[in-house]
C-alpha cells in the first residue's frame, strides 16, 4: 500500500511539474561571437490556465538593446522599465474575453555585452514566489498572479562561434527606436483602435503602470543583481 501510494505522489509530481505555468528563456544557453548580439525569446507557458497579464522581470549582466513584441499571445505591451541590471517587461489584454491560453513566444529581447571583454552573460527572472505583485508574474483576471516556475539564461562569447544578429544588426518593431512617452502612447492609440477603448477604460491601465513602476523602482533599490 505504501509503495502505491508513494507511486502515486510520484506521478502527481511530474504530472504537476509538466503542466506548471512558467516564463522561461529560448535559448537559454548559446555560444555567440564576442561583439554580436544575443537574441533570446521570452517564453510563457500558461497550462492552460487564462491568462490577463504578465511581469516578466528580469536581472541581468548584459547590457539592454531592445525588445520585440511577438504578439502572438499578448497582444499589448508598455514600453520595457530599463536600469543597469534590471529589465521590466509589462503585458496585458485589453479585452476580458482575449485572455490567453497555451505557450509560446511572448517577444526577442535583444541584448549585447555591456563590455566586448566580458567572456559571459546571464539572465535570471526575478521570482519570489506566487501571489508577490514585484516579481515575475503571470496574472488571471483581477490581477491574481499564478506563476509557479521560471527559468535562466547563460551565454558564452567566443572568437570562434556563429553571429545571428551582428552589432549593426537593424532591429524592425521593438521599442528602442521611440521614447518611451511615443512608445506609450503608441500602444493607448493601438488600444483605442482596437477595441474602442474610452478614457475611462484605459486609466486603470495607465495607474496599474504607474504603480508598477513605483514597486520596480523600490524594489531594485532593495535588491540588487550578483553578477557571475
Amino acid at each position: 500500500m505504501k509503495k502505491i501510494i508513494l507511486g502515486i505522489a510520484i506521478i502527481t509530481t511530474i504530472i504537476g511539474a509538466g503542466t506548471a505555468t512558467e516564463i522561461r528563456f529560448s535559448p537559454d544557453t548559446a555560444e555567440i561571437k564576442s561583439g554580436c548580439l544575443v537574441a533570446v525569446d521570452v517564453i510563457i507557458d500558461t497550462s492552460e490556465q487564462a491568462i490577463a497579464a504578465t511581469d516578466v522581470v528580469i536581472e541581468t549582466s548584459l547590457e539592454y538593446v531592445d525588445f520585440v513584441p511577438s504578439k502572438e499571445l499578448i497582444p499589448n505591451f508598455f514600453p520595457p522599465k530599463v536600469s543597469d541590471y534590471n529589465i521590466h517587461i509589462i503585458g496585458f489584454v485589453s479585452n476580458p474575453k482575449d485572455t490567453v491560453k497555451g505557450s509560446g513566444s511572448i517577444g526577442t529581447l535583444f541584448l549585447k555585452q555591456k563590455n566586448i571583454t566580458d567572456a559571459d552573460g546571464n539572465l535570471k527572472l526575478y521570482f519570489a514566489w506566487p501571489g508577490k505583485t514585484y516579481d515575475s508574474n503571470l496574472s488571471i483576471l483581477w490581477g491574481i498572479d499564478i506563476l509557479e516556475k521560471t527559468g535562466e539564461g547563460m551565454y558564452r562569447f567566443v572568437e570562434n562561434a556563429a553571429c545571428d544578429y551582428p552589432a549593426d544588426y537593424e532591429i524592425v518593431w521593438g521599442f528602442a527606436h521611440m521614447s518611451p512617452e511615443e512608445a506609450l502612447t503608441k500602444t493607448i492609440h493601438k488600444m483605442q483602435r482596437k477595441e474602442r477603448l474610452s478614457r475611462r477604460n484605459i486609466l486603470p491601465w495607465v495607474m496599474i503602470l504607474i504603480i508598477i513602476t513605483l514597486l520596480f523602482i523600490y524594489r531594485r533599490r532593495k535588491h540588487s543583481w550578483e553578477q557571475r
